[in-house]
């Protein structure tokens, strides 16, 4: 069949389905309804904290909106939309990536290599100062960025009993680690954070995402806030709030931390398992440039960053694999299944990119960008539009606990509402990142909150409590900036 002028869903042509007058209208004059799918997700994750969920919903309702009264048509066009979106050539890529960084990260995690890295830097005690002490760790956070939950992990566990022998404050490790973790891993994106990202951007048909992506990161203020301000408290102590408190009672504890033994054989097994780590991570950040040069024949920034992304996780687990079996006394099946335990912990981490990527091309389908734009042209001062987009993306992270998860949702608004407007899209997706970021920092559900707590020996709503007055000051920061940004753009 000849396909109409209109720009219509998958399903119309899959299923040969009529096109209703709603949709018709939808598309010839712009409506609030297109709001509305990702009005649900939005209000739905923040009220249940199920991002899955509110995903399907949001769906669920712009199949109702593009196709109603024809139930059967409803049905047809979300299965559709869900499934084109699943095995979508370049989308397949994306799965089998996600999937690779969290097999990668269960080799290491439970094939014992990681534990020696971590205890290896554990037995070190060349930090004989408070300031180097602050230091080593923000430095830890910074180095680490190939996933935040590892970065917490070994900078909280490294440095703990450091800060015990010194006396600071458990509170001000749990600070600077969970400060540098997710800000670091997407000012710096060569990981799953970047990559979860750029697919995003690539699905609402930004032209040269990688390189507009790229440009995103200057505009990134609350992790660069966040960050700078972590080393400033690192360098000079500055205790805000609660925290004066914890640094006034934490006294220096001189009983030896290390409670995993000394003998030559620890030793020599915690070198083993450090080089497997180290070449293992070291592999996964080199090959992402790599690759991304030879996939843009010798130009960075026209590589392909899926593909490139993809090759470099999957040599770094092939790396992971070899030496775990080398170096620990596990064998084959063993290792299988720590890659089928961590892939199976990041699974829902590639459902959420799945269903957000369907959600994105059925709002634009509803012409919900167009409508944002010709709603707000001459109604709200385009200086404002970022803070908005940030202080949104902060509140819905703030209150579902997960910066992925306000990425999934927000990404499809802004980028559209920036593209219709004539506008560059770079500080839109910044905004909507950044926002997510200050959320997921502030709240106390959000997982890296949590580990950063576990990891660094305080009690959780301790850990909240000191935190908060800085994630404040970074957010008003970025506000501020982002209000500048808009003035200037």
């Amino acid at each position: 069949m000849n396909k109409p002028p209109l720009v219509l869903p998958a399903a119309v042509y899959c299923f040969n389905l009529p096109v209703s007058d709603t949709y018709k209208r939808t598309q010839m004059e712009l409506s609030w309804t297109s709001l509305l799918p990702s009005l649900l997700a939005i209000v739905f994750a923040i009220v249940t904290r199920k991002v899955l969920l509110a995903l399907i919903g949001g769906i669920i309702l712009a199949n109702i909106l593009l196709f109603w009264p024809a139930p059967e048509n409803i049905a047809y066009g979300t299965l559709s939309s869900t499934w084109d979106t699943l095995i979508d050539p370049s989308n397949m890529l994306v799965w089998f990536f996600t999937l690779g960084i969290g097999a990668l990260f269960g080799v290491l995690e439970n094939g014992g290599t990681f534990k020696q890295f971590v205890l290896k830097l554990e037995r070190k005690q060349w930090i004989e100062s408070k300031r180097r002490a602050r230091l080593m760790t923000w430095i830890l956070g910074v180095v680490v960025f190939i996933e935040s939950n590892v970065t917490i992990m070994i900078s909280g566990t490294t440095s703990r009993p450091i800060y015990d022998r010194l006396g600071i404050a458990r509170e001000k490790l749990a600070y600077i680690v969970d400060s540098t973790c997710a800000a670091i891993c997407i000012l710096i994106p060569l990981n799953a954070w970047g990559a979860f990202n750029l697919t995003l951007i690539t699905n609402q048909g930004v032209e040269q995402p990688l390189l507009v992506f790229i440009q995103s990161i200057a505009f990134n203020f609350y992790a660069i806030f966040a960050v700078l301000l972590a080393l400033f408290v690192a360098l000079f102590d500055w205790n805000i709030g609660p925290m004066k408190a914890f640094e006034k009672n934490a006294v220096p504890n001189q009983v030896s931390q290390n409670t995993w033994g000394d003998g030559p054989d620890d030793e020599a097994s915690f070198g083993k398992g450090t080089a497997v780590v180290m070449t293992s991570l070291i592999s996964l950040v080199v090959m992402v440039p790599v690759m991304l040069l030879v996939t843009g024949n010798g130009v960075l920034v026209d590589g392909n960053g899926t593909l490139s992304v993809f090759i470099a996780i999957y040599v770094a687990l092939g790396i992971a694999v070899a030496g775990t079996l080398m170096t620990q006394p596990v064998g084959l099946v063993d290792v299988g299944k720590y890659l089928l335990k961590g892939a199976w912990n990041i699974l829902p981490l590639a459902v959420i990119l799945w269903l957000s990527i369907a959600l994105g091309g059925l709002t634009r389908d509803l012409g919900t960008g167009e409508f944002l734009a010709a709603a707000l042209d001459g109604s709200v001062a385009l200086w404002m539009l970022l803070p908005l987009i940030f202080v949104l993306s902060a509140i819905t992270g703030f209150s579902i606990g997960s910066s992925w998860g306000t990425f999934a949702i927000m990404l499809p608004l802004a980028i559209p509402l920036a593209m219709t407007l004539g506008l560059p899209p770079a500080p839109f997706i910044a905004a909507a990142i950044s926002g997510g970021i200050f959320g997921d920092h502030a709240s106390p559900i959000s997982d890296t909150t949590i580990i950063a707590s576990m990891a660094s020996g305080v009690e959780h709503i301790d850990h909240v409590r000191t935190q908060l007055p800085y994630a404040l000051v970074a957010g008003l920061a970025a506000t501020v900036a982002y209000a500048i940004t808009g003035m200037l753009i």
